[in-house]
């Protein structure tokens, strides 16, 4: 059973204003995709100008459509643009918030679900051996084009928050994480889950989270 600090859980969600991202120049801006721009600014809410010692990106399919465009260019004999293979790989979102931001806080990708990019903070929490230190944890996802057997259709959204040791308030049983084949559904129950009461709770028995 794993104890964090869960803090300044922020969703950001696609049919929603990015007032937080102000903070990069119009331009840039611009060239965002949108599961970036979600990312990117759940992200800088979360941390409200506040400092943190290491980040944890993770997302499923993260930018898959920026992929499956090279993919189509490379069919057609045309030489795929360096600028959308740079910005299409599983760490490009945290190579952008860094240079974006100008923020050289280390940082991971992962290919993974909330609940594991939990399990990572805590790890490196643990192991880092600095006192009082936190981690900013995002994850963010959209549907994968239609072409794709397994593609299933939600709206895009990024999810984030400031996991720290001190003062625990979330237990994590690591045994009893659902396997979900699409792993933004594990996002979305955190979500819900950390917006109820103690009394609104259903059965947390057989919850892997649980408030404390």
């Amino acid at each position: 059973m794993l104890q964090i600090n869960v803090s300044q859980l922020c969703m950001s969600r696609a049919d929603e204003t990015a007032p937080a991202l102000e903070k990069i120049p119009a331009m840039q801006r611009r060239r965002l995709s949108g599961i970036a721009k979600l990312a990117l600014s759940s992200a800088i809410q979360s941390l409200n100008f506040e400092a943190v010692d290491y980040i944890v990106w993770a997302s499923q399919y993260g930018d898959e459509h920026k992929t499956l465009k090279i993919l189509a260019d490379v069919l057609q004999d045309q030489t795929p643009s360096p600028t959308q293979f740079s910005t299409s790989v599983h760490n490009a979102i945290a190579g952008l918030y860094s240079i974006l931001c100008q923020d050289a806080t280390p940082s991971t990708s992962l290919a993974a679900s909330w609940s594991e990019a939990l399990i990572e903070a805590y790890a490196w929490l643990k192991t880092n051996g600095q006192p009082n230190a936190r981690v900013l944890v995002v994850y963010y996802d959209e549907a994968l084009p239609e072409i794709y057997q397994e593609a299933q259709p939600f709206n895009a959204f990024a999810m984030s928050a400031i996991i720290a040791l001190e003062a625990a308030n979330l237990q994590l049983d690591m045994h009893a994480l659902s396997n979900h084949r699409h792993k933004y559904i594990d996002a979305q129950n955190f979500y819900d889950f950390w917006q109820q009461s103690e009394q609104d709770l259903k059965h947390p028995q057989t919850q892997a989270w649980q408030k404390c």
